[in-house]
Formats: C-alpha cells, sequence, structure tokens
C-alpha cells in the first residue's frame, strides 16, 4: 500500500512538473484547485477589493476582467483563463496618489485642451480680420489714387483754361467747383485712412494678444510633459498571487491595463514593440477593440 502511494505520489509529481512547465500559468492557481481540475490548464482569478473612489462596481470589474480574458482568447484560439469566485490569484483595485496624479493630469490636459480651442477660434477671428483689413487697405488705396488722378487733371485743365479765361470765367469756375469738391473727398478719404489706421493698431494688439496666449500655451504643454511624463505599467503590478491595479483612465483603459497584467500571469515579460499589449508603457496600443499583436503572440508561444 504504501508502494503505491509513493507511486502515485511520484507520478502526480511528475505529470504537475511537466504540464506546469507547458502551462506556466498553472503555478499561481491553488493545489487544491489542480487537483479537483487536474487536466484544466487554464488560470483561475477572482475580483476581490475594488475601492469605491474608482467609481466601478465589483461586478463591473469582473466584466472587465472578463473581456481583458477575452483579448487572450482570441488572439491565441486557447482557452487560457477562467474567472472563479474561489480561485487563489485574486485582482484588488487600490486607490491611491497615483490615481489622484492621474486625477489631475487628466484636468490639465482638459485645461489645455480648452486653451487650444479657445486659441484655434482666436486664430480663425484674426484670419478674418486680416483678410478684412487687406481688403480695405485694398479699396482705399484704389480710392486714393483715383482722387490723386482727379486732382492732377482738374489742375493741369485750370492751368490751361487760365491761358486763355480770367478767374471769373465760366470754365475757371466749373473747374474750381470740382476740385474743391475732389479736395472734400480727399478730406473724407483722410479720415477713413484714419479709422483704418485705428484698426489696424488694434489688430496688431490682438495679433500681439494671441501671441502671449500661444506662449502660455506652449508653456503649458512643455510643463505638462515635465511633470506627467509616457505612463508606465507601473499603474497595475503583478505579484504571483494578486494583480494589484492602482491607476486607470476609463473602462477601455482598465480593461487594457488587466489583460497586460493577465499576461504576465501567463509568464510573459514586455516586449519593445509600441502597439503591442506587453510594451511596458500605454500609448501606442488601440484602447478599444484590442487585439492581440504578433509580438504579443510571439512572446506566448515563445515562452
Amino acid at each position: 500500500m504504501r508502494l503505491i502511494l509513493i507511486i502515485v505520489v511520484i507520478v502526480l509529481s511528475t505529470w504537475w512538473i511537466y504540464q506546469t512547465k507547458q502551462h506556466p500559468q498553472l503555478k499561481f492557481n491553488s493545489i487544491s484547485d489542480r487537483l479537483l481540475h487536474p487536466l484544466d490548464t487554464r488560470l483561475r482569478y477572482r475580483v476581490a477589493d475594488v475601492d469605491p473612489r474608482f467609481g466601478l462596481s465589483q461586478q463591473q470589474v469582473i466584466q472587465l476582467s472578463q473581456e481583458a480574458a477575452e483579448i487572450w482568447h482570441k488572439g491565441t484560439l486557447k482557452p487560457l483563463f477562467i474567472y472563479d469566485p474561489d480561485a487563489q490569484l485574486a485582482i484588488h483595485l487600490i486607490y491611491d496618489d497615483r490615481q489622484e496624479q492621474y486625477n489631475a493630469y487628466k484636468q490639465v490636459q482638459k485645461t489645455l485642451a480648452a486653451d487650444k480651442a479657445r486659441n484655434d477660434l482666436y486664430a480663425e477671428n484674426l484670419a478674418n480680420s486680416r483678410k478684412g483689413l487687406e481688403m480695405n487697405e485694398q479699396q482705399l488705396r484704389s480710392k486714393q489714387a483715383m482722387i490723386r488722378a482727379e486732382i492732377v487733371q482738374l489742375s493741369q485743365e485750370r492751368m490751361g483754361w487760365s491761358r486763355i479765361e480770367h478767374a471769373q470765367g465760366p470754365n475757371m469756375q466749373r473747374v474750381e467747383r470740382e476740385l474743391e469738391q475732389v479736395k472734400a473727398q480727399a478730406m473724407q478719404l483722410d479720415q477713413e485712412i484714419d479709422r483704418f489706421n485705428q484698426q489696424n493698431d488694434q489688430f496688431n494688439q490682438q495679433v500681439l494678444s494671441y501671441n502671449q496666449q500661444i506662449d502660455q500655451y506652449n508653456a503649458g504643454v512643455i510643463q505638462a510633459s515635465q511633470r506627467f511624463p509616457a505612463r508606465e505599467f507601473h499603474k497595475g503590478v503583478f505579484m504571483g498571487d494578486q494583480i494589484q491595479i492602482y491607476q486607470f483612465d476609463a473602462e477601455d483603459d482598465l480593461r487594457l491595463t488587466l489583460a497586460h497584467e493577465l499576461g504576465h500571469a501567463l509568464g510573459l515579460s514586455h516586449h519593445n514593440d509600441p502597439a503591442a499589449l506587453m510594451y511596458p508603457i500605454l500609448g501606442a496600443q488601440q484602447l478599444e477593440n484590442f487585439k492581440l499583436m504578433p509580438a504579443d503572440q510571439g512572446l506566448l508561444y515563445y515562452r
């Protein structure tokens, strides 16, 4: 009997070692799970604590975790995970300064976006004002040239009539009246030019104000990039018997973060493809309807 027991233990141990080598994630399942499901190679996990300050219920996080696992299932055509409320591997959502910092980051980005929209509208209004001023200037120059040409013409005509007619002659009187009318038009034109110059000065002040706003916006962008550098996956960490999530943006972001940490639970390390799930920095990945990249599949194949 004792020999049989020893043989059973040896066989079982050998089987467990072989199975774990083929499916490294099994080492994170409990012994009881492996005894109860000896042929099941899926990694069992559960959602434990969810800090209410994240604004998500436990059921919502469970749903997102299952969607995260489905990313791996669809990308490998293999059943790698199963949700089990009694599993050893537990997911915890822990709210700390990282989420506070990210909330501050989102507020800064929101402010910068509003500033950019306001600056874009300001730039559009300036472009329209510039176009109006240029058109007005062209009209004033054309009118000024016409008036000067009329004055030259009438002055020459007056000089011609002065040789054959006295100052009170009908032609001299007509020319003088027309000259007075043209001079009155010239005075009115001078007033229009003064108003134009005032409008142009106001426009230049608006351009100066716009440039100052752009400088402030650019300074804000630089300050934000220094204060909030590219985000690494420190917002989540895999610790063998648990996955701790500290920070995320929205549900799409949390789903991808969970999928990334579940990748570590499969025994995968990081990859240098920016579009891959297992890239250490979140940025280039497509958050919605994400699909595993060849880099992720390669990590799983060669683990």
